[in-house]
C-alpha cells in the first residue's frame, strides 16, 4: 500500500475518478492597481491590506469537509490549492468637463445643424428653379399667392404643354382628376373582335368618356356596311353585327334559348375590354335588324331578363308572320306579340322604335307594310291613318356598298307614307324588287340611324324599362 500514500503522509484517492491536474490561473495586473500576486499559504493579510476573497484552508479541515459528503475524487484538500486574489483598485474617479470641453461641445452640435440647414436650402433652391422652369407665364406675385394644388396644376400643364411627360410631377390621370374630369380611354378603332355568332366593331365614331358605353347591335347584313353607316351617321356606340343564315328561322332558334341575348352582351364586354376600354359598364342598347334579323330581335323582346337598358330598336323592311284567317288582321299576332308590346312602350315615350318598309308582298306570308300598319293600330289603340311622306332622305354612296350590290341596280329610298305615334315611327318607302330590298340596309345611314344619333346625344340615362 506504500504507492497509495501521498507524499503529505494523507492516503490517496483510489476512486475511479481521476483527479484533475493544478490549473495555475495567471491575470494581469489592472493599471494603477497593486499586483494580484497571492501571498504565500497560510499568511494572514495585513491590517491595511484589502481581504482576500477566498482565505486558505488549513490542511486539518480536510476531513472536517470530507465529513460532509464531498464525493470521492472533488475534496478540496485534495485539489490544487484555491485562487487568492488580491484587492483590485476601483475605476477611476469621474469628473465634470472642464469650460473648453463643454464649450467644444457646443460648437461641434453647432457645426452639424448648419450642415444639416445647407443641405436641406440646397435642395429647396434646385426644385424651386425646377418649378420656376415649368410655371406657365404668371407673375411671381401671383404665383406665391396660390395655393400648393394650384401651383402643382400649373406645373403639370406647362410641363404637358412642353412635352417633358417625364417631368410631370403630378400624374394626368390625377390633373385630369383635379380638373374634374376623367382621361378617355384609349379605344382600339382598326380591326374587330370576334364575339358569339359575329363581330364587334368600335368605329372612329365611338369615343367613349369613361368606362360606360352605348351598343348597337345589328342582326343580318354585311358587317363593314353596317359599321360604316354607323361611321357616317356619327353613332357613338359599340357596333355588334351578327349574322346566322338566310332566314328567320336560324335567328329565332338561337336566341329562344334562355340566356343566349345576356351571353351575347357578356362577350360584347369582354371583347370591349380587350379593344382598350376599361371595366366596361353597358349603358344603353339599340336593336337593330334588316330582313330575316327580325327574328332574334322577336326573341330577345320576347325573352329577355331586362338586366340592360333597352332604348331603342330600328327594324328595316324586316318583320313578318304568318296568316290566320280568323283574326280581325287576318295576321298572327301572337307572332307579333312581343313587337306590339314594344310598340305600345314607344307610344309612352320609354323608347325608340323606327320601322321602314317597302312595299314587297311575299304572298306566303304577311308583308312588312301589313306588321307596320298593325303594330301602329296596336300602339295608339284604334286605326292609324298615314300621312303622304314628301321629304326623302340623302342618298348615300358607301364604300363598303361597291361590292354588295351594282351601281346601276342601286335603288333610291322614295318615301311613300309615314305616321307616328309618340316615339313610334313608321315610314314606307316605294319599291318591289330585290334591289329595293338591298336599299333599306345600304340607307340606314340616313333613314332609321340619326333618329338614335339624336336621342343618344342628349346625354342622360335613360328611364330603365320593364322586361
Amino acid at each position: 500500500m506504500k504507492g497509495n500514500v501521498r507524499a503529505d503522509r494523507s492516503p490517496a484517492d483510489l476512486s475511479m475518478t481521476p483527479t484533475p491536474p493544478p490549473v495555475t490561473v495567471i491575470q494581469e495586473p489592472l493599471e494603477g492597481g497593486p499586483p494580484l500576486e497571492p501571498p504565500p499559504l497560510g499568511a494572514t493579510p495585513a491590517p491595511d491590506e484589502p481581504g482576500f476573497l477566498f482565505d486558505p484552508l488549513p490542511l486539518d479541515a480536510a476531513p472536517a469537509l470530507q465529513d460532509q459528503g464531498f464525493p470521492p475524487g472533488l475534496d478540496p484538500a485534495l485539489g490544487p490549492s484555491p485562487l487568492h486574489l488580491a484587492g483590485v483598485a476601483p475605476y477611476g474617479s469621474w469628473s465634470a468637463p472642464s469650460p473648453d470641453e463643454r464649450r467644444a461641445r457646443r460648437w461641434r452640435a453647432l457645426g452639424a445643424f448648419v450642415l444639416a440647414a445647407a443641405t436641406v436650402i440646397f435642395v429647396v433652391v434646385l426644385t424651386a428653379r425646377g418649378i420656376a422652369a415649368r410655371m406657365p407665364g404668371v407673375s411671381a406675385e401671383a404665383f406665391r399667392g396660390m395655393t400648393p394644388v394650384s401651383r402643382a396644376l400649373l406645373v403639370a400643364s406647362r410641363a404637358a404643354r412642353d412635352g417633358a411627360a417625364a417631368r410631370v410631377l403630378v400624374a394626368p390621370e390625377v390633373f385630369a382628376r383635379w380638373q374634374g374630369a376623367t382621361p378617355p380611354p384609349a379605344i382600339r378603332h382598326d380591326g374587330y373582335a370576334s364575339i358569339r355568332g359575329g363581330v364587334l366593331f368600335t368605329p372612329e365614331s365611338f369615343r367613349p368618356a369613361g368606362s360606360s358605353y352605348d351598343l348597337l347591335v345589328h342582326f343580318h347584313g354585311n358587317t363593314q356596311l353596317v359599321r360604316e353607316s354607323a361611321e357616317v351617321a356619327g353613332l357613338n356606340a359599340a357596333v355588334a353585327v351578327i349574322n346566322l343564315g338566310i332566314g328567320s328561322g336560324a335567328y329565332e332558334d338561337l336566341y329562344a334559348q334562355w340566356g343566349a341575348y345576356e351571353s351575347l352582351l357578356a362577350d360584347i364586354d369582354r371583347a370591349l375590354a380587350q379593344r382598350g376600354l376599361p371595366t366596361p359598364r353597358l349603358r344603353r342598347v339599340a336593336l337593330s335588324s334588316w330582313s330575316a334579323g327580325y327574328g332574334a330581335v322577336a326573341k330577345i323582346l320576347e325573352l329577355r331578363r331586362g338586366t340592360e337598358t333597352l332604348d331603342a330598336i330600328l327594324v328595316t323592311d324586316g318583320i313578318h308572320c304568318g296568316f290566320v284567317p280568323d283574326q280581325p288582321s287576318g295576321l298572327n299576332t301572337l307572332q307579333l306579340a312581343s313587337f306590339a308590346r314594344a310598340a305600345q312602350r314607344a307610344a309612352e315615350g320609354q323608347l325608340l322604335f323606327t320601322i321602314t318598309h317597302s312595299e314587297i308582298d311575299p304572298i306566303a306570308y304577311a308583308s312588312s307594310s301589313a306588321t307596320a300598319s298593325y303594330l301602329l293600330d296596336a300602339a295608339a289603340g284604334h286605326p292609324v291613318e298615314r300621312a303622304i311622306a314628301l321629304d326623302a332622305p340623302p342618298h348615300l354612296r358607301l364604300r363598303a356598298a361597291e361590292g354588295a350590290v351594282s351601281r346601276k341596280l342601286e335603288k333610291q329610298m322614295i318615301p311613300t307614307t309615314e305616321a307616328h305615334v309618340g316615339e313610334l315611327h313608321v315610314r314606307g318607302f316605294r319599291g318591289n324588287t330585290p334591289e329595293h330590298h338591298m336599299a333599306h340596309l345600304l340607307q340606314m345611314a340616313s333613314t332609321v340611324l340619326p333618329e338614335l344619333v339624336e336621342r343618344w346625344s342628349e346625354g342622360g340615362d335613360p328611364r330603365p324599362l320593364d322586361p
